[in-house]
């Protein structure tokens, strides 16, 4: 069987390198234990009137959970994760309820290790590249200061 003239320039080959395998999924378990943290975090907002549109970031973790597993937990920034901790903490959570205490603790862990790691980075404020000086000065030593960084000589 012959391959037409216009196809034979997208035919593969046995040399030509397979393609990539696509983006890689979350990994069964981590989806599967997500997708049953979605569920108990479900049953508790439908237990609780009206708190989807009250506690959003939990509306938003909800959904994340179920189809990311607890990966989606990876994506969230410290200023979320310490709202979803608040929000999980003036819920009615049972301590029976496994799969909630276990997202009840990972929230905690990776706002943590958030917290941390931008305490890390963060700059003293006795750090000169992070101190900035501002002083007043005349016209003239501006428009001066202007033209030298702009590579000029000489004054305006």
């Amino acid at each position: 069987m012959s391959v037409p003239a216009a196809e034979a320039d997208f035919a593969p080959t046995l040399r030509e390198p397979h393609l990539a395998d696509p983006p890689a999924a979350p990994l069964d378990d981590d989806l599967a234990r997500g997708r049953q943290m979605q569920r108990s975090l479900s049953g508790l907002l439908d237990r609780v009137r009206g708190s989807r549109s009250a506690l959003p970031h939990l509306a938003a973790l909800e959904a994340a959970l179920g189809h990311l597993g607890v990966m989606a937990l990876e994506q969230v920034q410290a200023k979320s994760l310490a709202k979803m901790l608040a929000q999980l903490r003036v819920l009615p959570l049972d301590a029976a309820d496994g799969p909630v205490q276990d997202l009840l603790a990972l929230v905690q862990r990776a706002l943590r290790r958030l917290t941390r790691e931008q305490r890390e980075h963060q700059l003293s404020p006795h750090d000169p590249q992070s101190t900035v000086i501002i002083t007043e000065t005349s016209e003239s030593d501006f428009m001066n200061a202007l033209a030298e960084a702009r590579g000029e000589r000489g004054g305006h």
